[in-house]
């Protein structure tokens, strides 16, 4: 058995054994942040046109917020870096205050970290070339390593990726595995991947509201990347790279994700300690593994094996544009996760819409939006109540947006269990549940196919919860679940992992 799919099975929920988890100690909760010292650091924070400014109160026209950035000077970088991951709130708390961020996070851990890495050349940058670390409490970069030098480490470490070598800079997305096992153990390494999944989507669409270009990459060499990083990588370890350029074409040769070793099968995949095994077993060695076959069709490969091409499809491909196109950042700054629900209905057309931002971007003003593997992903909708639609578990196939009604009903009291028993179940109009086909996922990409799905679930959860609170609804995101029970909901086999799940509702008034 792979690492992969051993994980997956140990770290599953189950009612009888849910209440043995491990006890919390408030006192031993890490830092959700690295608290950088620094004496001379780059501000960012009279760069925001926010009225007021969050940092120095002053104030700003708060429409320039979402103008074209001119070039990529640091009113730019500091719009991008503070929508895709900078404090937006905060909330007293014990043992340290709760500074609340552009993307959410399981637990308001925030278990992501962020480093800005700057080219020489680019003239427009306003950076010296060298490795940063961003600091979001005050809106800062850190100078953490300075030279030319970084940017050819990170071009070695991505393999000569010509998209992430063409551009001025490029943001490094790590996971700090502790903030989040303190609380979940080691089911945390879902959570870590989802929640730098959420920070990521923020920054695809808050590029293109600045009329910048991305590049996202988890195709990279572990080892040499995490050691550009200077981190210790039983600690902490690089996820992703986000290269941000100026409109254009992309460049090639340029991957988003490459295979690690398809494993043989470890006898010690499945004991404890989980999280570090299966980081480790995704890590992508000094030479670049070559490139798996992929394509459009592997989506309608996936619905033909599952015979989820038949049954009454019920186009949503009307959805005309989202509120979300030109208020991203407008949104993000209102965006909280939703904490309880009015059991009311909404249309068939705010659903459409909020599905077609997820899936279909491009068609709504949101411009394309990055992702790694996204094609193995499946998509299913629970609908409670709905306007227009029928109650009932329902199939999404994104590329022609059809729901396909898979069985009539939708009992609202089986959500709530499957759910760990929240509320926000029960009273959701709509549940989206991303799974995937695990062992073809790891077939195709190794172990480090886990990375990829959580990662891409992550995004696709981040543009739901904002096209849903564009619309006036509420969203949450939900990352513990009875996982086979929700395998019985939806009808699919168990080779199924399911990997995130979002509640979709009128949010409760008061």
């Amino acid at each position: 058995m792979s690492t992969a799919l051993a994980y997956h099975a140990a770290t599953k929920y189950h009612p009888s054994s849910i209440g043995q988890l491990a006890q919390i100690y408030p006192s031993r909760q890490p830092l959700p942040y690295k608290d950088y010292a620094c004496a001379e650091p780059i501000e960012l924070a009279q760069h925001l046109p926010l009225d007021p400014n969050p940092f120095t109160g002053e104030s700003a026209d708060p429409e320039l917020a979402d103008s074209p950035a001119e070039g990529l000077g640091l009113g730019a970088i500091s719009r991008w870096l503070y929508f895709t991951y900078g404090v937006t709130g905060f909330a007293q708390a014990e043992p340290h205050p709760l500074y609340l961020r552009a993307a959410p996070s399981a637990g308001g851990l925030y278990p992501g970290e962020c480093y800005v890495i700057a080219r020489a050349g680019a003239v427009e940058l306003e950076l010296e070339p060298g490795l940063y670390g961003y600091y979001p409490l005050k809106h800062q970069l850190v100078p953490l390593w300075p030279g030319e030098g970084v940017a050819a480490a990170l071009d070695l470490a991505c393999y000569g990726d010509a998209a992430v070598a063409a551009a001025p800079l490029a943001l490094v997305v790590s996971g700090v595995f502790q903030r989040s096992a303190w609380r979940y153990q080691e089911r945390a390494y879902r959570r870590v991947l989802l929640d730098s999944g959420h920070l990521l989507g923020n920054a695809g669409l808050a590029a293109t509201t600045l009329r910048l270009r991305t590049h996202l990459t988890s195709a990279f060499c572990d080892q040499r990347l995490n050691q550009l990083l200077r981190v210790d990588e039983a600690e902490e370890g690089a996820l992703a790279v986000c290269a941000l350029n100026l409109p254009g074409k992309l460049e090639r040769p340029a991957w988003s994700a490459l295979p690690s070793v398809i494993p043989s099968g470890d006898g010690a995949a499945g004991t404890p300690p989980l999280m570090p095994k299966l980081h480790a077993a995704g890590k992508l060695p000094e030479e670049r593994p070559r490139m798996m076959a992929r394509g459009e069709a592997q989506g309608d490969e996936l619905e033909a094996n599952y015979a989820y091409a038949g049954g009454e499809a019920l186009d949503l491909g009307e959805a005309e544009g989202s509120p979300l196109a030109g208020r991203v950042f407008e949104t993000i700054l209102a965006r909280r996760s939703t904490r309880a629900y009015d059991a009311r209905p909404f249309s068939r057309a705010q659903l459409a819409r909020i599905l077609a931002a997820a899936y279909a971007p491009e068609h709504i003003e949101l411009g394309e939006q990055p992702g790694l593997a996204r094609a193995l992903l499946m998509t299913f909708v629970a609908v409670a109540d709905i306007d227009g639609l029928d109650a009932g578990v329902y199939y999404f196939a994104p590329h022609a947006r059809h729901l396909r009604l898979l069985r009539p009903g939708c009992d609202r009291r089986v959500v709530q269990h499957l759910c760990l028993g929240q509320e926000l179940g029960r009273d959701a109009a709509a549940t989206v549940f991303h799974t995937a086909d695990l062992p073809r996922a790891v077939a195709h990409f190794g172990d480090r196919a886990y990375r990829y799905l959580h990662l891409d679930a992550g995004m696709l959860g981040q543009r739901l919860n904002l096209a849903a609170l564009a619309e006036g609804l509420g969203a949450s995101g939900i990352g513990g679940f009875y996982d086979d029970e929700v395998n019985g909901l939806l009808g699919i086999p168990d080779r199924q992992a399911v990997i995130y799940v979002t509640t979709l509702g009128v949010p409760a008034s008061g």
